[in-house]
């Protein structure tokens, strides 16, 4: 429950910065939809809030970062078919997909576990020096 929180608030964080972002450094403000936009960044926000509050365990930095990286991809493809004439701008669309797929891809590789990680005490129990 607290670990969908966490995701949840990232692919919203993650939806959010990259609209700000490529509203401050791409495009002339253009009122409402920047409102919306910054409303759904203080929703990310305030989930993340209330997940860190609450009980069990969080996900990894790594998995909170794959998640972001999907919300900005989603907000790049969307914004990329409403606004942009794609034959000429396809660029947008593929930027946004790479995002997506780079975040996808990060969250899968989270799930293999390449290294056994263990504490010290269960390190040092097989070892025939004390």
């Amino acid at each position: 429950m607290r670990a969908n929180k966490v995701r949840t608030a990232a692919l919203l964080l993650g939806f959010g910065l990259g609209a700000f972002l490529e509203g401050i450094l791409m495009h002339p403000v253009v009122g409402t939809f920047y409102i919306f936009v910054w409303a759904i960044t203080v929703g990310g926000v305030l989930t993340l809030w209330f997940a860190v509050r609450g009980p069990g365990p969080l996900p990894s930095g790594r998995m909170f970062i794959a998640h972001a990286l999907i919300g900005w991809g989603v907000f790049n493809m969307l914004e990329g078919l409403a606004s942009h004439d794609l034959r000429t701008e396809w660029l947008v669309f593929a930027s946004g997909l790479g995002f997506a797929l780079l975040g996808v891809l990060l969250a899968w590789l989270r799930d293999e576990h390449f290294i056994d990680r263990r504490s010290g005490l269960d390190r040092r129990s097989g070892s025939p020096v004390r």
